[in-house]
């Protein structure tokens, strides 16, 4: 085993034994979200990218009474670099996972603010009318995000946050960059 995967593998480790110690939630958040200021790392035909596009996503949290957690998400925004105008169809769909750090329990049940930085993948697919210029790239891409829990009841509360997502590498001429507010109902179980 290299060093890096072994690396990567103990830091896991003691994430999810740290989680494990303490009386774990788990926290299932469907919510809706907006890509926001994007650049989408090639030419984009209608001059869309950096305006608004609507998705929707699902995240899943493994939470521990204490600081440390984690998190895998995924949000899906469908046209998001379409102006439909030359770009016939496109979306983004990204996957990651994230070590979350959250304010403890006891510091106030109902108010639980985070901070994430995690890892994960982007799908960009871009067809213009011509199909000169398609674009279907995967690349690795890095996240982090500020939020808040705002628990009404034991088990069902509102998630709202902001998410940054930039990939790792070119997807033809530079990086994806984009900014995801989101709200959605949280369910704690």
């Amino acid at each position: 085993m290299r060093t890096e995967p072994r690396s990567i593998l103990i830091a896991v480790s003691i994430l999810l034994f740290a989680t494990a110690q303490a009386s774990a939630q788990i926290v299932v958040t469907p919510f809706a979200s907006v890509n926001a200021a994007t650049t989408p790392g090639f030419f984009d035909l209608d001059d869309a990218a950096k305006k608004l596009h609507g998705g929707f996503g699902v995240s899943i949290s493994v939470l521990t009474d204490g600081w440390i957690g984690v998190e895998g998400e995924t949000v899906f925004t469908p046209s998001a670099f379409s102006g439909h105008d030359l770009v016939e169809s496109s979306r983004l769909l990204t996957a990651s996972g994230s070590a979350v750090v959250t304010a403890p329990a006891r510091w106030g049940r109902r108010v639980r603010p985070y901070v994430s930085v995690g890892a994960g993948l982007a799908q960009i697919d871009s067809v213009d009318v011509g199909h000169f210029f398609v674009v279907d790239s995967s690349v690795p891409v890095a996240t982090g995000s500020v939020g808040a829990w705002v628990w009404f009841s034991q088990r069902v509360g509102l998630r709202a946050s902001l998410r940054f997502v930039r990939s790792l590498r070119t997807v033809e001429s530079e990086s994806l960059e984009t900014w995801q507010p989101s709200v959605g109902v949280s369910w704690r179980f």
